[in-house]
Parts: C-alpha cells; sequence; structure tokens
C-alpha cells in the first residue's frame, strides 16, 4: 500500500486551517447562558481551577458528535446534561449544542463549504440532531461525519482517562484501539450484518423450500375443487331460473284479493291521517294556547315584580339623594384645610435654597484640589506602564531564547536518539520478516486441512439435503391429501348437519300438522285413510272434490266401523258401500271421478263407487239453473267448491285449505324419507373419510419424525461448514495480512535507511543552531535585569501620588453627598406644593361635581316615582290577558278529544281489513313454502314478485307437473355434486400466488446469498489489509515518538497470539526507556507508563489525523521537560490536526496560539473569556 492510499484512508485537514470554527453552548451541565468559543488553527488552550467546567466543554463537542451514552459524558442519565439550577438560579428545559465546521476541504460529502451541527435535548426526553438548521437523524449525522473521520472516532475527544485506559487493556481489547485508528471498525460492522444476513438468508432458503413443498399438492387439489364448484355454480343457476318461472306460472288470484284489501287498508290509513292531523293541528293549538298561557301568567308576574322593584327603586332613590347632600358638606369642609396647607410651603422653600448656596461653593474647592492630585497620578501611572512594558518584553525575550535553546537541544538529541533507533529498528525489521514467511507456510498447510474438512462437510450437506428433500416431497403429498380428506371431512359434516337441520325442521313441522288436522278429526280405526292416500287430486278441482266428499273420505265394510263413524260426531262423510251408480242422462257436466289421478285401479273403482253421483259443471249459474231439475242422488260441483243438489245447495269454503294441507302433510313426509337417507349416506361417507385421515395423520408423523432426522444431520453438518468457513477465512485474512506486512517492511526498511542519511545533516545544522541560541539567551537575561530595577522604582513613587488623589476625590465625594441630600429636600418640598395645589383644585372640581350630582339625583327621584305609577298599570293589563289564553286552551282540547275518537273508530275497521289480508298472506305463503319445499331454498332467501319475473315462457304444452319434474331432477343432480367448496377459487388464487411469489423470492434469496459471502469475503481482505498497513505505521510512529519523548530508548507494537484460534490475535507493546532493558508494561514507573500512553496516541494520530481534536488534560501526569516535548510534538501535528487542549500546565499554555479561561460565579454557572497570545506579543514588541 503506497502512502498516498494510508493518506486517504486515513483522514484529516490537507493543509493547517481551522476545522472546528466555533462551539456554542446553552444549558449544557454548568454552562445554563449561552457561551461562544471561537476557534483558529493551531492550539488552543482551555485553563481554569478545577470544577470550573472545562471538561464539560469537551464533553458538549463529543456530545454534539452523536455520543449517546450518559455515563460517557459523566451522567447517570440523559436529563442530568440540562443545567439542573441552583440556589440562585433556576433549571432550564433544554441543551443545546452547535458546531460550525468548515468544509472547504470537501471532505464532508454535502455541498456547503460551511457546515452547522447542532443537538438539543429537552427534559420531556425528546432530542432534535441539526445540520444546516435541518432536523437529521442520528445516522444520517454520523454517515455525514464519517466522511472526515469524525464518527465513531474516539481520539477526537481524548481524556485522561482514555490515556490511562490504553496501557491498561488487555492485548485483545488494545487491537480495538488500533482498529480504531485504521477504520475499520464500521467494516468488522459492515461484515458482522453481512453474515448476519447471510445466516438469515440461508434459514429463509430453507423454510421457503419446506413450504413449496407444502404447498403444491395443496394448489392441485383447489383446482380441482374449483371446476367442481364452477360445475355446482352452472346447476344451481338453472334450477334458480326454473324455479323463478314456476313461481311466477303458479301464482294465483290471492294476489289480486291481497291488493285489493291492501288498498282498502291505504285509504284507511289516508283518514287515519288526516284525522290524526286534525288531532294534532288542535293539540297543537292547545300547546300554542298553553304557551300563550304561560307567557301570559309569566308577563303578568314580571310586572307585579316590576311594580314592587319600582316602589323599591323609588325608596332608594330618596335614600341617595340624602347620602349626596350630606358628601357635599364634608368636601367643602376639607377644600378649606387643603387652601390653609398650601400658603405655608413657599417659606419652607427658601431656607433650603439658602443652605444649598452655601454648600455649592465648598464642592468647587475640594473638587480643585482632586483634579491636581489626578494630573500627578497621571503622570507617575505612565512612567510606570512604560516599564511595566519594557520588563514583559524582556520577559517574553529571555522565554523565547530559553524555549529556543531547548529545542536546538532537543533537536540535536533527538537526531542521535533516532539513528541509533533506525538502526535497530531495520535489524529487527530483518529478523521480522524471515518470521513472517514461516508464519505464511504454516498458514498454508493449515487452509489445505480446513479445505479438505469443508470438502467432507459439503458431502454430508449434499446427501442430508437430498434425503430432507425426499422426504419433504413425500410429507408435502401425504399433507395434501390430509388437506383434502380434512375439507371432505368439514364438507361431509356440515352436509350431515345440514341434512339433521332439514330432518329437525321436517319433523317438526309434520308433527305439527298432525296436530292440526288430528284436532278436527274422528278417532277411528288405522287405515280408514286408505283412499286419500291413493288418490291425488289436481289443484284446480280440490274445491269440488271437497264439496262432494266433505272434509273426510271413509271405507267402510263392517258394522263397527260404522258405529265409530256415528259416535264420533263427524259431519260431511260419506260411506262407500256399494258400486258406482250409473250415470242418468241430461245432467250436464263431467264425471268428478274422471278429473282425478288414481294410484291404482282398486283406488279407481272405489273413487268411483264413491263419486258416481256427483258431476264437475265450469259455472255456478249453470249448477243453480240445474238444481231444481236435477234426479235424486244426483249432485253438481264447481271448481269453486260450491255443491248443488235437488232444491239445494252448499258453499265449502275451506276445502282448498284443508286438502293442500293433507297433500303438505304427505310431501313432508317424502322429504322426511329422502332425508333420512342422505343423511345415513352422508354419515358412512365421513366414517370412511375419518379413518383414512388417521391413516394419513400416522404416515404423516413417521415422514415428519424421519424428516426432522435429516433436517438435523443437514444442520450439523451446515454448522460444521460454517466453523470451518470462518476459521478458513481467519487464515485468509491472517495470510493477506501476513503478506501486506512483508510488503511494509521492505518499504519501511527502505524509509529507514532515507532517514539515516537525513538525520546526519539534520545533526550538523542542529549543533550550530544551539550555540547561536545560547548567545541569545545571556543577552535576553542581561536585559531582563535591568528592566525589572527601574519598575521598582516607578511603583514607589505611583503609590504616593495614588494616596494624595485618593484624599482629595473623599473630601470632594462628602460634599457632594451633602449637597444631593439638600437637592432632595427642595425637589420634595416643590413636589408637596405642586400635590397640594392640585389637591385644592380636585377639591373645587369635587365640590362642583357634587352639587351636580345632588340635582341630578332628585331628578331620578321624580322619574322613578313616575314609572312606579306606570308598572302597576301595566300589572293589571296581564291578568286579563292571561284569563282570554286560559279559555282559549279549553277549546283546543275539546276538539282534539274528538277527534280521537273518530280515529278509535277507523282503527277498528283497519283492524278488521288487517286480518283479512292476513289470510290473504297466508294463501300465498302457502305457495312460498311449496316453492321452498320442491326447490330446497332456504327460509332466508328472498323470493321476487312475480311480475318482475323476467324469465322466458315455459315451451308450448309443457305443464305445471313437467316443469316440477325437471326442477326435482335438477335437484337431485346438485346433491350428487355436493360436497363443494365454494371458496376453492378464492383459495386457489390466493395459494396459486403465494406459489409464485415463493418461486420468485426462492430465486431472489439464491442470489443474495451468493452477492453476501462475496460481500463478507472482499470485506475481510479489506480489514486485512487496512489493519497491517495501519499497525506498520502506528508502530513506525509510535517508536519515533517514544524515542523524541523520553530522548532515547526504544518501542515497539507487536502481535501477540491468542491461545485460542477462534479468537483474533492481541497487540502488545514493549517499552525500553533509556537506560532500561526491554520490558513490560507492567515495569514502568507511573511517570513512564504515561509518557508511553501520549507517545502511542500522537503516533495514531500521526498516522490518522481527526480534522480536530480535544486533548482533557492529557499532560497532568508530565513534568515541565517531558512537557515541551509535548507540546513540540504537539505542534507538529498541527499541519493537519487543529487542537483544543484543557490544561494546568504552564508548559502547554505558552505553546498556545489562543487562550480561553473558565471561571464558575456565584450561582454556579460556567463563564468564558478568551485571550489571543499572538495578538499580545504585537501589543508588546509595539509598546517596547
Amino acid at each position: 500500500m503506497t502512502e498516498e492510499k494510508l493518506r486517504v484512508i486515513e483522514g484529516g485537514a490537507d493543509k493547517p486551517h481551522a476545522v472546528l470554527r466555533s462551539l456554542t453552548v446553552m444549558g449544557f451541565k454548568s454552562f445554563a447562558a449561552r457561551t461562544y468559543l471561537e476557534f483558529a488553527p493551531g492550539i488552543t488552550a482551555i485553563v481554569g481551577p478545577n470544577g470550573a467546567g472545562k471538561s464539560n466543554l469537551s464533553e458538549s463537542i463529543r456530545w454534539a458528535l452523536g455520543e449517546g451514552t450518559a455515563r460517557h459524558l459523566r451522567a447517570k442519565k440523559s436529563e442530568d446534561l440540562i443545567f439542573a439550577g441552583s440556589e440562585t438560579r433556576k433549571a432550564i428545559g433544554m441543551a443545546e449544542v452547535v458546531m460550525h465546521l468548515d468544509n472547504s476541504s470537501g471532505r464532508l460529502p454535502i455541498s456547503f463549504t460551511e457546515v452547522e451541527i447542532a443537538r438539543r435535548f429537552y427534559r420531556s426526553n425528546e432530542s432534535d440532531y441539526l445540520v444546516n438548521r435541518a432536523k437529521v437523524r442520528l445516522r444520517d449525522l454520523q454517515d455525514l461525519l464519517a466522511g472526515a473521520n469524525l464518527a465513531d472516532n474516539p481520539f477526537v475527544v481524548i481524556g485522561q482517562g482514555l490515556v490511562d485506559q490504553v496501557l491498561a487493556l488487555k492485548p485483545s481489547d488494545r487491537r480495538i484501539v488500533i482498529e480504531e485508528a485504521a477504520g475499520t471498525r464500521r467494516l468488522h460492522l459492515r461484515r458482522e450484518e453481512a453474515l448476519a444476513r447471510l445466516i438469515a438468508a440461508e434459514g429463509e432458503l430453507v423454510r421457503v423450500n419446506d413450504i413449496l413443498r407444502e404447498i403444491g399438492p395443496r394448489r392441485e387439489l383447489l383446482e380441482e375443487q374449483a371446476g367442481k364448484w364452477r360445475e355446482y355454480e352452472s346447476v344451481r343457476t338453472e334450477l334458480r331460473r326454473r324455479a323463478l318461472r314456476w313461481y311466477r306460472d303458479s301464482y294465483g288470484e290471492s294476489a289480486s284479493a291481497r291488493d285489493d284489501l291492501r288498498g282498502r287498508l291505504l285509504a284507511v290509513d289516508a283518514e287515519l291521517a288526516r284525522i290524526a292531523e286534525e288531532v294534532g293541528s288542535a293539540e297543537g293549538a292547545a300547546t300554542v294556547d298553553e304557551e300563550s298561557l304561560t307567557f301570559a301568567r309569566a308577563d303578568e308576574e314580571r310586572a307585579r315584580a316590576d311594580a314592587q322593584s319600582a316602589g323599591a327603586a323609588d325608596t332608594r332613590a330618596r335614600e341617595e339623594l340624602a347620602a349626596l347632600r350630606a358628601s357635599f358638606a364634608a368636601i367643602a369642609e376639607q377644600h378649606g384645610s387643603a387652601a390653609a396647607s398650601l400658603a405655608s410651603i413657599p417659606a419652607e422653600i427658601a431656607l433650603l435654597s439658602e443652605r444649598l448656596e452655601r454648600l455649592d461653593a465648598e464642592v468647587r474647592g475640594a473638587a480643585e484640589t482632586a483634579r491636581h492630585a489626578a494630573g500627578r497620578l497621571a503622570d507617575t501611572e505612565r512612567g510606570l506602564a512604560q516599564r511595566q512594558a519594557v520588563a514583559t518584553a524582556s520577559s517574553a525575550q529571555r522565554l523565547a531564547a530559553e524555549r529556543e535553546v531547548l529545542l536546538r537541544e532537543s533537536a540535536v538529541t533527538a537526531a542521535r536518539n533516532e539513528s541509533a533507533n533506525l538502526q535497530r529498528r531495520e535489524a529487527a525489521l530483518a529478523e521480522h520478516a524471515r518470521q513472517i514467511d514461516l508464519e505464511r507456510s504454516d498458514r498454508s498447510e493449515e487452509r489445505d486441512a480446513i479445505a479438505s474438512g469443508l470438502e467432507r462437510a459439503r458431502r454430508a450437506i449434499d446427501t442430508a439435503s437430498r434425503s430432507a428433500e425426499a422426504l419433504a416431497n413425500e410429507s408435502g403429498t401425504l399433507h395434501g391429501e390430509l388437506a383434502r380428506i380434512e375439507a371432505e371431512l368439514v364438507l361431509s359434516r356440515g352436509r350431515i348437519g345440514a341434512f339433521e337441520d332439514a330432518l329437525g325442521r321436517a319433523k317438526d313441522e309434520l308433527e305439527t300438522r298432525r296436530k292440526a288436522l288430528a284436532a278436527d278429526s274422528p278417532v277411528l280405526p288405522q287405515g280408514l285413510w286408505w283412499l286419500f292416500e291413493r288418490v291425488r287430486v289436481p289443484h284446480d278441482v280440490e274445491p269440488a272434490v271437497r264439496a262432494a266428499l266433505g272434509a273426510r273420505v271413509v271405507v267402510s265394510d263392517s258394522l263397527a266401523q260404522t258405529t265409530a263413524l256415528r259416535e264420533s260426531g263427524l259431519r260431511d262423510a260419506t260411506i262407500v258401500a256399494g258400486a258406482a251408480t250409473p250415470a242418468p242422462r241430461g245432467v250436464p257436466g263431467t264425471p268428478l271421478s274422471d278429473a282425478l289421478e288414481y294410484a291404482d285401479p282398486d283406488a279407481a273403482t272405489v273413487a268411483r263407487a264413491v263419486l258416481g253421483g256427483v258431476y264437475l259443471v265450469e259455472q255456478e249459474r249453470t249448477a243453480l239453473a240445474r238444481a231444481k231439475d236435477l234426479p235424486p242422488g244426483i249432485r253438481l260441483v264447481t271448481r269453486s267448491g260450491v255443491a248443488v243438489e235437488r232444491g239445494a245447495a252448499r258453499i265449502v269454503a275451506d276445502a282448498a285449505d284443508d286438502l293442500a294441507a293433507r297433500r303438505r302433510l304427505a310431501q313432508v313426509e317424502d322429504v322426511i324419507s329422502r332425508l333420512s337417507r342422505e343423511s345415513d349416506a352422508a354419515r358412512s361417507a365421513e366414517h370412511e373419510l375419518e379413518a383414512e385421515r388417521e391413516r394419513l395423520a400416522a404416515a404423516l408423523a413417521g415422514r415428519d419424525r424421519e424428516l426432522e432426522g435429516a433436517r438435523d444431520q443437514r444442520s450439523k453438518a451446515e454448522t460444521d461448514e460454517r466453523r470451518l468457513l470462518a476459521q478458513d477465512a481467519g487464515v485468509h485474512d491472517a495470510m493477506r495480512a501476513a503478506s501486506a506486512r512483508l510488503e511494509a517492511l521492505e518499504r519501511e526498511r527502505g524509509e529507514v535507511r532515507a532517514r539515516l542519511s537525513a538525520l546526519a545533516r539534520e545533526s550538523d545544522a542542529s549543533v550550530v543552531a544551539r550555540a547561536e541560541a545560547t548567545d541569545a539567551l545571556s543577552r535576553a537575561e542581561g536585559a531582563e535585569r535591568l528592566a525589572l530595577d527601574e519598575l521598582r522604582e516607578s511603583e514607589g513613587a505611583a503609590a504616593e501620588a495614588r494616596l494624595e488623589t485618593a484624599t482629595a476625590e473623599e473630601r470632594r465625594a462628602t460634599a457632594a453627598r451633602v449637597r444631593e441630600a439638600l437637592t432632595d429636600q427642595i425637589a420634595a418640598a416643590e413636589r408637596r406644593h405642586q400635590l397640594e395645589a392640585e389637591r385644592v383644585r380636585g377639591l373645587a372640581t369635587h365640590q362642583e361635581d357634587a352639587a351636580v350630582r345632588v340635582e341630578r339625583a332628585r331628578h331620578q327621584a321624580e322619574e322613578i316615582a313616575e314609572r312606579t305609577r306606570v308598572s302597576h298599570q301595566t300589572w293589571e293589563r296581564t291578568r286579563e290577558r292571561a284569563l282570554r289564553a286560559e279559555n282559549a286552551r279549553r277549546d283546543s282540547e275539546q276538539r282534539a278529544a274528538k277527534g280521537r275518537e273518530r280515529m278509535a273508530e277507523l282503527r277498528g275497521e283497519r283492524s278488521r281489513l288487517a286480518a283479512e289480508e292476513e289470510r290473504a298472506n297466508a294463501a300465498l305463503r302457502l305457495l312460498d313454502e311449496q316453492v321452498r319445499a320442491e326447490l330446497g331454498l332456504a327460509d332466508d332467501e328472498p323470493l321476487p314478485e312475480p311480475a318482475s319475473i323476467d324469465i322466458e315462457a315455459a315451451e308450448h304444452g309443457r305443464t305445471a307437473q313437467q316443469e316440477l319434474r325437471d326442477l326435482q331432477k335438477l335437484r337431485r343432480r346438485l346433491i350428487a355434486l355436493e360436497p363443494v367448496n365454494p371458496l376453492a377459487s378464492e383459495e386457489l388464487a390466493e395459494v396459486a400466488q403465494r406459489h409464485d411469489y415463493l418461486r420468485t423470492h426462492q430465486a431472489d434469496l439464491e442470489k443474495a446469498i451468493t452477492d453476501l459471502r462475496s460481500l463478507a469475503d472482499e470485506l475481510a481482505r479489506t480489514i486485512a489489509e487496512q489493519f497491517s498497513s495501519t499497525l506498520l505505521a502506528v508502530d513506525r510512529e509510535f517508536a519515533a515518538f517514544f524515542t523524541r519523548l523520553f530522548n532515547g530508548g526504544t518501542a515497539s507494537l507487536r502481535i501477540a497470539e491468542s491461545d485460542d484460534d477462534r479468537d483474533e490475535a492481541g497487540i502488545d507493546i514493549l517499552a525500553r526507556p533509556p537506560g532500561k532493558r526491554v520490558s513490560s508494561l507492567a515495569q514502568l514507573s507511573g511517570g513512564e507508563r504515561a509518557l508511553t500512553a501520549v507517545a502511542l496516541l500522537l503516533a495514531i494520530l500521526r498516522v490518522r489525523p481527526a480534522p480536530f481534536c480535544v486533548l482533557d488534560e492529557v499532560d497532568a501526569a508530565l513534568d515541565e521537560r517531558n512537557v515541551g516535548r509535548f507540546t513540540q510534538a504537539l505542534r507538529e501535528l498541527t499541519d493537519r490536526t487543529q487542537f483544543v487542549v484543557i490544561t494546568h500546565n504552564r508548559g502547554t499554555i505558552e505553546a498556545a496560539d489562543a487562550l480561553y479561561g473558565v471561571s464558575m460565579d456565584a450561582s454556579g454557572v460556567s463563564k468564558v473569556v478568551s485571550l489571543r497570545l499572538a495578538d499580545l506579543d504585537k501589543s508588546r514588541a509595539g509598546s517596547a
């Protein structure tokens, strides 16, 4: 790696300039008030007593750069960072730190040459980060600062604790310090994140493969179910269409009767609404009259109250008039007293003015004396200031000469020591290169062994994966089959439940209808309904059959059954006792027995015998006209239920209802029989499905156990593979690091040889410069002694002049204080005179106002008396108005009562019409029930109005019975398709979408795993190369700074091998101060340890310089001689780093370019004062 590449990695400023322009602190710890600090290039020192708040400034910079741990800022919690108040100053609610950074170099990735970074924290735990006054996230701020090596850099703010910690760390922890210097910590985090994502992606890929094997059979099953559901929907749609057509064609005359009743109901409702409106109007009028009565009574009450209040007001007005007259007399008395006091004040003012004139003369004499004394003191002070400036300049010249001598001596010594160190370093580098070659050979053999282990692990993974995949496919097939069985079980159970519900409802309906029929039926022997059960009566002739036979048909062939029939009290019954009677001639109509349908010939024979003398005619008028001419035993019946015999007629109104109820009863029994058969078949299928499910579940459990074992084997093999890959990456990284170290060692050997040649030349020049500096020091010390003698003489003369000036000034001040007191007395007397005059004028005005108020009060009393009389008259009028309102309310209530009586009559009429409408609706509901029973429609499924059904008519010649048979065929086809899955299409869409998504996700995961492995390998190579290069550079600079700070000796950094192969190697520090053997850090003294730590920190700042660095009492453990070497090294680093040093050390303060002083006032608030030392040197030079 070239020096230019290393510099790009290290960062820092390109030339000396102030990267940190200014710092503004408000509310942070002890800095309650807004405090502004401006920083210049070079070194800025901050001084002040302990506890004044110096370290709070360094912590404010660390906090503004994103530090989030409160204990790193000497606080228990974040709220402790806000100024908490003191005995004399309240706490504040916010802490804010603002930093202005120079970005003219463009290191910060933002298009501004000056960047403002701010951080705020409130007591409500709200925190804001701002860049150029725009809010950003902490991560955005860190990404911005990373470009200038300011993010997560522990070497931007260095405290004394960090200096001690560097040496106290274990070798493995000390490696982290070098990694921070190399800038590889963020690369480590990125690599760890990549590895974590790689593991997560591999786990996700396994999960995706498992899911794909599971949902494949599920998708095939759903495709089959979706096709079956589409066929089911087609049959159901056709069934519904034909059912609606049959319903429309079967709708009868009941709808017209119902509509007529509804019209009459609407007329009654309209009349009810009209009368209700009249009643409402009357009630509204009563309410208005009630309100008028209430208002009238309220007006009456108000008028009475007004009359009473007017009387009280009259009394108060008379009392107020008497009080005003008494007040007028008192004001006149006060006016006379004030006029007498005003006349005595001018004499008092004249006496005080005379005393003031005498005192003015005394003050003028004292002032003259003080002026002469001050002139003499000014001359003496000017002479003293000149001698002080001369003495200060002489001291500065002497200090500069001493500093120059020390620098030249240090340069000579450092050159000699560095030359010796470089020679030893060259020999050590050669030995180190030989060791690295041996290490590379060992690592190569280790990689070969790891490659063999990796090959075995991958073969085991491949075998386990194939076994797991085969088992997973079998398991997926079983899962799909089990899911299919479960779905069929759910549908079967739902079907059984539906059958049981329908069967229960049918049985309940059967029981209800049987009880209803039994209530009107006699108790007869079993089997007497034989004929009715074998005869089917068409709908249009049901009334005619009822009119002919009555409600019941009895077949009797025994005397016992006939006797039971008589005893039952049954009416309208026909007993069949013989064969049919031949039809006579001339009877209109057709035999009624020909209009019936029979189940067998026996039923036809019995029916013709029963109905042998009954004929069906179409018109009632025809039957009634022929009643008187009918032969005996002949009857005529009509389709409307009229039965005509010779000389008599009978109407059977409930014939249709009774026969329909019996037919419905038979239909319900058929439905119960069919549902029982289907329910038994469904239960049998359910038992078979449950047995199949148990078999599949047992097989699936065995496959799952085998699959789990295969996955465990694959997981163990993958764990071994990851472990071997990590070992291989570590060995590979170590080999790369060794190669990088070897290359760096060769470059360093060349640099050492070039440096030895340059040191020889620098040593000769340093000897000549040291002699010249010694001569200049001698001359500066003589000039300083002469200037100090002259300064002491001037200080004595100045003290005498100050005493004389102070005495004269005291006499003048005493006279001035007495004069001031007299002036105040005169001014007070004048003010009192003015006040008394104003009081006299005010009393006169007040007296005039009182007279006016007395007159006004008299007029008001007269007006109030008049208002009292008017109020009594108003009271009488409101009483009359209240009586009229009460009479009007009584009339309105009587009209409303009459309207309510008429409404009661109309409601009775409406109830009667509603009952008739309900009977008509019952006939229509019977038709609806027939439709639902034949088609199996749900009770809550609405049926449209027949008139609104827009479906083509049935084929010409097709009867209603044929249409009904077609409906039953469609219904059976629909049941045969069951069970179906109505959600199959939606589930198929979801499963297909998920299956396609998982296929895409699987490809993405495989690509991501390949990319993440490549990224992890690339980051490992970059980390190894960057760490090795930085370690060599820090080692070189550490040795150089150690030699300079100790004025000899050697030091180096070495890689400490770890006992555990899984851990990274640590860093050991070897240090040998001048005159000692090479020893560990534990054998060094406290001062040597501090100086060693400073040398290491300076080396890190040289290799990876930060744009600015805050050193918080880093030089606390150094003596004066070592402080000079420390500041000299610090000055050399200012070419690329701006330093802010918090110190108590005089040598460090003298080396600074600017100085800030921090102090704390009585309220516990830190204050800052500033001084630019270069400006002070210029002023001293100018005064000299």
